[in-house]
């Protein structure tokens, strides 16, 4: 296994301990971030597409 793959699985299993800690509300108020941004995305796209049609 080379070491950026090495480097990835830690990171990963990092980051998995760090949300295994976080309360249930503190999990909510992530998820609630990520449906914003999402949506901000979809919009953004959206806008885009509407203007190359035009």
């Amino acid at each position: 296994m080379s070491h950026w793959m090495r480097q990835v699985l830690e990171s990963k299993r990092a980051m998995r301990k760090r949300l295994r800690e976080l309360s249930f509300s503190e999990k909510v108020k992530l998820l609630e971030k990520l449906r914003d941004r999402s949506l901000a995305i979809a919009q953004s796209l959206l806008r885009r597409q509407q203007r190359q049609k035009v």
